[in-house]
This record gives C-alpha cells, structure tokens and sequence, in this order.
C-alpha cells in the first residue's frame, strides 16, 4: 500500500512538472508575441516619424521659397514705386517746360514792346496754360468766396464789419490747392465778423 502510494505521488509530480513546463512555455511565447508586437509598433513609430521628418523638411523649404518671393516682391515693389514716381515727374517736367518755353517767350517780347495790353495778355495766358497744366494732374484751386471753412481755408486776419456777414471771407491773400479732393495747401483769407469796421 505504502509503495503504491510512493508511485502515486511520483506520478503527480511529474504530472506538475508537466504542466509547470507548459505553463512556462507558454509564457515565453507570450512574451516573444509581446516583443514581436512592439517591435511592429516601434518600427512604424519610426516609419511615422521619418514621414513627419519629410514633411517638416518639405514645410521648411516652402516657408524658406514663401520668404525669398516676398522679399523679391519687395525689392520689386519699390523699385515699381520709384519707377512709377520717377516717370510722374518726368511727365510733369515735360509739360511744365511748355509752360517755361512760353513765358521765356513772353519775357523776351516784354523786352521790346511798349504796349503794357501785350505784356498783360501774355501772363494772363502763361497762367492760364499753368492753370491746366495743374488741373490736368488733379490740382485744383480752392474757392475763397463766400462762407469761410476751417477744412480748406487758414483765416490770417479777421475784419469787424457790417458789409459783409459773419464768417464770411472778405479776401484771399494766398491761394489754397487740393490734390484729387485732399487740400495740400489751404487758401489764406480775411475773414469778415459782426461790428464796427476793423482790421485786427
């Protein structure tokens, strides 16, 4: 009895070690599925990376060609813009000699002409062509009659006086210009208030 017992407890032995051995086994091939798993994760961590690698090296070179156009467009700009100022002048001057060439004219036949009508005709018509020369380049003269406006007009002296209405403008001493609407320079005038005649 005592050495069937012995046999049984040799055979549930061996039984454990058995299964302890599958149990172990199993382990490992667990572990090697676990490793081979994170072997596929890191290498496509890698594969992302190196696409993301790729793609910033891509947004760099962009950013950096983006960069040196709009530094070109710049460098264009300006020179567009000097360009564009240097041709207004030159056009300018080139009409404006036509107006020189004419008052020269003038000049000389003020030399040897006694009629004081001639000499008058002749500035009155060198203003004129002046006059449209400006108007053609958008300038203007701005009206001095009337109701004195502190948006065009510069009151240099006022004058105490019943003839006229208050704020009104009794005389323009420089002329005021506007460029396409904007006053570039406003017209100086005396302006007219309630009371005794009176210059101030």
């Amino acid at each position: 009895m005592e050495e069937k017992n012995i046999q049984e407890n040799i055979e549930n032995q061996e039984q454990n070690q058995e299964e302890v051995k599958e149990e172990q086994s199993l382990t490992e091939q667990e572990k090697d599925e676990l490793i081979k798993k994170l072997q596929e994760e890191v290498e496509t961590l890698k594969q992302k990376l190196q696409k993301t690698e790729e793609a910033a090296k891509r947004l760099s070179a962009l950013y950096q060609s983006i960069q040196k156009d709009f530094e070109d467009y710049k460098i264009r700009a300006i020179k567009e813009r000097e360009q564009i100022k240097e041709e207004s002048i030159e056009k300018f001057a080139k009409a404006f000699l036509d107006v020189v060439d004419n008052f020269e004219k003038a000049l000389e036949s003020f030399k040897v002409s006694n009629d004081i009508n001639a000499v008058m005709q002749g500035i009155q018509m060198t203003h004129y062509q002046i006059m449209n020369l400006l108007q053609s380049y958008g300038i203007e003269k701005i009206e001095a009659a009337g109701e004195f406006n502190p948006m065009e007009h510069e009151a240099l002296e006022t004058l105490k006086t019943k003839e006229f209405r208050n704020n009104q403008i009794v005389k323009v001493l420089q002329a005021g210009y506007k460029y396409k609407g904007k006053v570039i320079r406003p017209a100086k005038v005396v302006v007219a208030i309630s009371g005794e005649k009176e210059i101030t």
